[in-house]
């Protein structure tokens, strides 16, 4: 019996010390919501909405808030002043340690690199995408016009052939006028419409996206991906990357075999072989190309594609606003029905109706997730090192101390009512998000979200079918569903020609 005590006594003294211990650990970290062992927070995040919950816990807790997710200790920031603090510092520059990115990716490509592996790969994609026009005037960001303006031409054609009272998918026709614009770029060549490889590659990056949605608890929760539905998603996502690659190869042989021509000397495909064929870094190598080539086609049409389709959906849906950017067109434009980058700074209500599907369908709600280098210190509060860092661009776009009406589509809240200008700058406004890991892309990203925006809605008057006249099934619809992207719901839209 006193052996019974004297053990239990030992027990209960080590249960306390432990627990202290423990305790200290979250000494000095942000405040946050409890959760379970192993899996965390993540039986509360609403698996279609996860943007929702961190914006209700964004209300309780504040600015900066932290959860875990899975076993990852994550912080969640939500005050501008903040973010732009954490994200210009080194410390905060790295990815988070995810299964899909680092666990499928390795840390190669763009999106998923870390250190000095990123940072010259970055400058390397800098250089070139200022070389191909990525530029505010110059003879190359003309060149860059007339390319967007040949898919633009293209789109428009296509949707003029349908009957203008039959609905069409326009994600069809996007993604294959888009789509090419962005192959033109990386490798010099374009797909016909029917092309069997160009149709698996289409497919792939909408169903792609869709199950890395679905496989989401995979970042954190990796032994799931032996149970279904995640073991076939991971299959699908890893067969799909084996696919990709080898078609990247099969381009690039052809162009060693003499297939080559002005544009595919200037792609990006080519000029990362000159790096490779020069030795001076071991980055510059064949998985790492692949990689590359993937990031930037994945990153350059999932994200312009998707909001241009949010745009032509909430033109559909606000009729009055949509007649409004065409007299705007109409009035710079005239007789002329190709846009014109230049037209951008007279357009400023059609720059706003851009603005205004960026902030209230973020094409990344939950931004893409940064990680800590070493421990640090945000906001009066202790940051671990590995910790994954949140910025919510969904939560910072809503924010109702920010914004009137937050979750109303309104244009108008980006026009100075005094000039009539475009207000370009917002403190809670980070489409691309910010600091040294801003979108590379972000000028390209404009430049195609106008031109084909204009150059659709100069043409076509768009219009929603009858099965969304209803208001509340209408939504129902513009809820859209998340994957790595928060895109639309499978929809259809009526072209009439002006």
């Amino acid at each position: 019996m006193e052996q019974l005590i004297f053990w239990g006594s030992c027990l209960t003294v080590l249960t306390i010390f432990f627990g202290f211990l423990w305790l200290k650990t979250l000494e000095d970290l942000p405040p946050g919501p409890w959760g379970l062992p192993i899996v965390g927070y993540l039986p509360w995040i609403d698996p279609k909405e996860p943007q929702q919950t961190l914006a209700r816990l964004a209300a309780t807790y504040g600015r900066i808030f932290s959860l875990k997710m899975g076993s990852l200790f994550t912080v969640v920031l939500t005050d501008p002043a903040l973010i732009r603090e954490a994200l210009a510092k080194d410390v905060f520059s790295d990815r988070a340690d995810l299964f899909l990115t680092h666990g499928i990716m390795d840390g190669n490509g763009i999106v998923a690199a870390n250190g000095p592996k990123w940072k010259e790969q970055r400058r390397f994609l800098s250089a070139f995408l200022k070389s191909a026009g990525m530029l505010k005037v110059g003879i190359k960001r003309d060149v860059m016009q007339n390319r967007i303006l040949s898919g633009v031409n293209e789109a428009c054609k296509m949707l003029a052939d349908g009957n203008e009272k039959k609905p069409i998918n326009a994600l069809k026709v996007l993604i294959h006028t888009m789509g090419n614009v962005l192959n033109e770029l990386l490798f010099g060549i374009t797909y016909a419409v029917d092309d069997p490889q160009w149709r698996y590659l289409q497919e792939l990056a909408i169903e792609g996206v869709k199950l890395i949605g679905v496989a989401g608890p995979l970042n954190f929760l990796p032994f799931l991906r032996f149970f279904p539905p995640y073991r076939n998603s991971i299959k699908y996502i890893l067969e799909g990357k084996k696919k990709t690659h080898e078609e990247y190869k099969a381009i690039s042989q052809r162009q060693d075999e003499g297939a080559r021509s002005e544009k595919t000397e200037e792609s990006l495909l080519s000029i990362f072989k000159k790096e490779m064929r020069s030795g001076k870094s071991e980055n510059f190598n064949e998985e790492q190309m692949y990689h590359i080539l993937a990031d930037m086609f994945g990153a350059g049409v999932e994200t312009s594609l998707t909001t241009l389709r949010w745009f032509l959906l909430f033109m559909a849906a606000y009729p009055k606003i949509q007649d409004e950017v065409y007299q705007e067109l109409l009035s710079v434009m005239n007789d002329r029905e190709d846009p014109l980058l230049n037209d951008f700074a007279q357009t400023p209500f059609t720059e706003a109706c851009i603005a205004e599907t960026q902030r209230i369908r973020p094409v990344v709600p939950l931004g893409i997730p940064h990680g800590t280098r070493h421990d640090t210190e945000l906001g009066g509060y202790r940051i671990p090192q590995g910790a994954m860092i949140l910025i919510p661009q969904f939560v910072l776009h809503t924010n109702p101390c920010a914004w009137d009406r937050p979750h109303s589509f309104d244009p108008n809240r980006f026009i100075d009512k005094n000039t009539g200008k475009m207000i370009r700058s917002h403190d809670h406004f980070m489409p691309f998000q910010c600091g040294k890991r801003v979108c590379l892309g972000d000028e390209m990203a404009r430049m195609l979200l106008f031109l084909f925006g204009a150059g659709i809605l100069r043409k076509f008057r768009v219009s929603l079918t009858e099965e969304y006249e209803n208001d509340d099934d209408l939504q129902e619809m513009l809820k859209g569903e998340n994957g790595i992207t928060w895109a639309p719901k499978d929809h259809d839209l009526l072209f009439s020609r002006r």
